[in-house]
């Protein structure tokens, strides 16, 4: 067992929505490692709406509500309603890292994962870090020990938010069950990682 006290999950929408409930039920139910010892923060500062019921953890009786909040109370989590690793600007701020052990980079946002990547490299002795990436039927899961070089040709200069759904078959209303493999392979990384055997390699598919 790796020494671990305080996580980040970055991110409470498709993946990130999946990927506490996977954690806490192997943590509490299924006795993989000490979830209620340790502490977890969950960074997300959105509510739920019509669309994200396509994709997402969430039903009905959650929409209009934070989903940090309804999470937290459901997992055993600490909500923080703000984006992870932005200044009160809106720029990138890689500080914030260096009160984890270890971040869960759930949101598809290329500015967010350029600064984890880079900080996770300043500091590899410090943080550990797995990143899931979800685009309809693309997905991608990283982690902090695949080379450099080869994480640096996954990454770009969009500014913008993306989502786990392409913009038409959110219009269609099309949902894929691709949030939820990817948060299942980020739950297996992590219990690989907690046994002493992350994979230095990516996962990239079309499915």
């Amino acid at each position: 067992m790796k020494e671990i006290k305080k996580i980040a999950i970055a991110g409470a929408g498709g993946l990130g929505s999946y990927l506490v409930q996977y954690l806490y039920d192997y943590g509490t139910n299924r006795g993989q490692y000490p979830w209620v010892d340790w502490e977890v923060d969950l960074y997300d500062n959105d509510t739920v709406d019509q669309g994200n019921l396509l994709h997402q953890n969430y039903t009905m009786d959650d929409l209009g509500k934070r989903k940090a909040e309804i999470l937290a109370e459901k997992f055993l989590v600490n909500p923080i309603y703000e984006f992870m690793a932005v200044d009160s600007k809106g720029k990138p701020d890689s500080s914030v890292f260096k009160n984890y052990d270890f971040v869960f980079s759930c949101v598809d946002n290329m500015m967010f994962r350029r600064s984890l990547y880079e900080y996770g490299w300043e500091n590899p002795d410090r943080l550990v870090w797995i990143d899931g990436r979800c685009s309809s039927r693309h997905i991608g899961v990283y982690n902090s020990f695949i080379s450099k070089a080869k994480l640096q040709r996954t990454l770009s200069d969009d500014t913008k938010h993306r989502g786990c759904l392409r913009g038409v078959d959110k219009q269609n209303k099309v949902s894929h069950a691709t949030p939820l493999i990817v948060a299942g392979i980020m739950t297996q990384a992590f219990l690989n990682y907690i046994r002493g055997n992350l994979p230095s390699d990516a996962i990239e598919l079309m499915i």
